[in-house]
């Protein structure tokens, strides 16, 4: 039995995309490519599935964390905060508004940014920002880090690309924060477009005017240019419609976790804490092996037998040669680097599958 990583079949089911092409040749109709309703929409009804006050589309999410970045008038001369294990777009960003990254930590039993970490960096190097990942869909520690980063002036860009439903805690979603929150809406993540996408989230009636304005040219304020990171409207139309399914599927995507937790019991993969069920979007199932030639010998047998599986992240951003001149705390990051591999995680698995996936993993122990 096969096993897809990501289930594209199933989640563009026929329904869907009668629903899809029905709301496209209606733009197409219409004329309006760029904005239009579907925008509106999805803008009004994501900010309320998050608990935010304003949800603003953009272009991409490296465009979202960007432009949250120049929101917060963080420029050349200015230092960041990033957690060493993250998708390099986060240093990206940084990089792309003039800013310099420092690396900070992150926490052993889960890859978050570790608040201890973002301290001792901030007392060595005075951080004018940080970027919390909420790394596979899990919540990072943000009480500690708010409450820190608020005594301190520093400001704060969530990077939630990969975490559309998580919360932070019972009844508080990503995007109920004081905080700006970017998303990615890429064709992978759990609420995606077919193509590139992404929005920033903000309780701040002043800052959302800011992110309207620099999202398009700089119109609205002569005083500043601004960029073109406009949302398509068939984009948002597509996301529109996955919005109405995306609460189910996170629901059933949780029901998956635990299905690995209990399955996984006893074998040599260290999953997650349980307190991550109930919280995590399980954008990604990811699993942390003794060594990085386990990992890699691990996943080549998965894959043979026709399990897809991947290796999230292989290296610490200090160890990318683009970013390796830039310093700061990264060695639990690099103890935690390339040991990760994400098993299948959809919201269609069944329990079939999820003993198909363990057996052949206790299958490949059993040798080894």
């Amino acid at each position: 039995m096969s096993v897809s990583f990501y289930d594209f079949a199933n989640l563009h089911h026929a329904e869907f995309k009668d629903k899809v092409k029905k709301r496209i040749n209606d733009i197409i109709d219409n004329n309006a490519f760029v904005e239009g309703e579907y925008n509106t929409k999805f803008e009004k009804e994501f900010a309320q599935m998050q608990k935010s006050n304003h949800c603003l589309l953009v272009a991409n999410g490296t465009d979202a964390l960007e432009i949250a970045l120049n929101v917060y008038e963080v420029g050349p001369g200015d230092k960041v905060g990033v957690p060493g294990i993250t998708f390099y777009a986060t240093a990206e960003a940084v990089l792309n508004v003039g800013a310099e990254p420092v690396w900070i930590d992150v926490q052993e039993e889960d890859g978050l940014l570790c608040p201890t970490s973002l301290k001792r960096v901030h007392e060595k190097h005075n951080l004018k920002a940080v970027m919390p990942v909420h790394i596979y869909g899990l919540p990072a520690p943000m009480d500690e880090i708010n409450q820190y980063c608020e005594a301190q002036g520093i400001k704060v860009v969530e990077d939630a690309a990969q975490a559309q439903g998580t919360f932070y805690k019972k009844d508080s979603p990503v995007g109920d924060s004081k905080n700006l929150i970017t998303f990615s809406f890429y064709p992978t993540k759990n609420l995606s477009a077919f193509g590139d996408a992404g929005c920033i989230l903000t309780h701040d009636e002043e800052l959302a005017k800011k992110v309207i304005v620099n999202r398009n040219h700089g119109r609205g304020d002569e005083q500043n240019m601004g960029r073109n990171s406009r949302c398509d409207h068939m984009q948002a139309a597509v996301l529109y419609t996955k919005l109405e399914e995306i609460e189910k599927f996170n629901q059933q995507r949780k029901e998956v976790a635990k299905m690995y937790h209990r399955a996984l019991e006893g074998t040599p993969l260290k999953a997650l804490p349980e307190k991550f069920i109930e919280l995590s979007s399980w954008h990604l199932y990811p699993t942390q092996l003794e060594s990085v030639e386990i990992r890699e010998n691990l996943m080549n047998h998965l894959r043979e037998k026709g399990i897809g599986c991947t290796p999230f992240y292989e290296r610490t951003l200090s160890q990318e040669p683009a970013l390796s001149q830039y310093v700061g705390e990264d060695e639990i990051a690099k103890k935690f680097a390339g040991k990760t591999l994400c098993l299948p995680m959809t919201p269609f698995l069944t329990q079939d599958n999820i003993d198909t996936v363990v057996s052949e993993i206790k299958s490949f122990f059993a040798k080894n």
